[in-house]
């Protein structure tokens, strides 16, 4: 992978390298606690092969007692100056998200900052900004948020003990949701975990139990980024039989909540290569969206049928199962699923299929396909940047002829 910030500048290979022998574990030794071979881990040492699967980064990162963050190198530096991506806004939203927390948490003597704006307005912000979210603009998404949650925080003080409070907090919750997913693209995970927080306490103190599990079902995202897959299945069965009582008459939005939570699941088990809680995830997701019929955009979740089998092409990837993925290939409507993030990480796992199957002009031509749609979003997956560093490895001239070393430049690998 690429380097990250504060002069991370190792490989992963290198940094794997570092964690086992501060472990005083041999290559074998450790080859073995993850299911692979002494030469397997040598090559994943010197940088003969990419780490391209989450489930591997995950059991190295809990066996050598590491950050996943720190595994990967995360946050990159951007390859060029056109693809930072937000990088720049993070201190500001650190400071935001930390007001936001003392606010929520009745902590005294904090200060509005700025004119209270009327409650419309904010509304109307949140929306511009989940637009942006849902079309997969990282950067504008995070030039965006450091004012909108400052605006949020002076609005919630200005409304403590009056019926708007809830409103106000609400649109906390909402906004948490979209600074939870830019973080965790650009790789700030940490912070992400404050923005989820964040909301979670918003939704306790408003009360709502589909804010509580939609908060619930943010907390799973950044578990995932963060390599605890077993977290996840806490979180996300302790949400779901919160849900119980509203699943025997449920609305849209509480058939969506259920059924994301179980693709939370899905993907977790996956990360285990737990093959068959994975199938019994993703088939109660899938008859739950049955029941929906189309895909929607409830709390931000955009489940739904198409979305159903978005996550089944990830899960068969990351099983080892890349023919079952691109069998799926255009047997859903992929336009029907109201977000191009949505879609870029579609096209991402795809490449990851090609790339299995050793197919890597495809591969790189999917990529780019994922790039055209969200480049930011493609330069910052850490499974993206290995795929291109495990293809540029391979060096097949079909590859570079299909822009392979456009993507190196892009992602700052050279």
């Amino acid at each position: 992978m690429a380097s990250g910030h504060g002069g991370n500048n190792d490989s992963v290979g290198a940094r794997i390298r570092r964690a086992r022998k501060a472990k005083n574990l041999s290559q074998a030794e450790l080859g073995a606690l993850v299911g692979r071979s002494e030469s397997w881990l040598e090559k994943i040492e010197n940088g003969r092969l990419a780490l391209e699967k989450f489930s591997l980064i995950d059991r190295l990162a809990e066996v050598l007692a590491i950050d996943v963050a720190w595994l990967l190198g995360q946050p990159y530096q951007p390859g060029e100056p056109a693809h930072n991506a937000g990088h720049s806004e993070v201190p500001a939203l650190r400071t935001a998200l930390r007001r936001t927390s003392l606010i929520l948490s009745g902590h005294p003597r904090i200060h509005a900052v700025g004119v209270p704006q009327s409650l419309s307005a904010l509304r109307n912000s949140v929306n511009r900004v989940t637009r942006r979210r849902q079309a997969a603009n990282l950067l504008e998404v995070m030039l965006a948020l450091p004012e909108l949650v400052e605006a949020l925080n002076t609005r919630a003080l200005d409304t403590a003990g009056t019926p708007q409070r809830d409103v106000v907090y609400g649109l906390i919750v909402e906004t948490g949701h979209i600074a939870r997913m830019a973080l965790n693209q650009l790789g700030y995970h940490d912070l992400a975990w404050t923005a989820v927080e964040n909301a979670a306490i918003g939704a306790a103190i408003v009360d709502d139990p589909l804010l509580k599990a939609c908060s619930a079902w943010d907390r799973c995202g950044v578990l995932l980024h963060t390599g605890s897959p077993s977290e996840v299945f806490t979180v996300a069965e302790a949400a779901m039989n919160d849900l119980a009582d509203l699943l025997e008459a449920p609305t849209p939005q509480v058939l969506s909540l259920y059924g994301a939570l179980n693709l939370r699941c899905a993907v977790a088990a996956s990360r285990r290569h737990d093959a068959g809680t994975a199938a019994q995830h993703l088939d109660e997701a899938q008859r739950v969206a049955a029941r929906l019929g189309v895909d929607r955009n409830d709390f931000q979740t955009v489940f739904g049928p198409g979305n159903v089998a978005i996550h089944a092409t990830e899960i068969a990837v990351e099983l080892d199962q890349p023919d079952i993925a691109l069998a799926r290939k255009g047997r859903f409507d992929l336009a029907a699923v109201p977000s191009k993030e949505r879609h870029t990480s579609h096209y991402i796992d795809l490449a990851r299929a090609y790339g299995q199957l050793s197919q890597d002009a495809v591969a790189v031509a999917t990529l780019r396909q994922a790039a055209a749609i969200a480049p930011h979003y493609v330069y910052n997956h850490p499974l993206a940047r290995g795929l291109v560093e495990h293809l540029l490895r391979r060096a097949q001239p079909t590859a570079f002829d299909a822009g392979l070393a456009g993507l190196e430049r892009a992602m700052g690998l050279g």
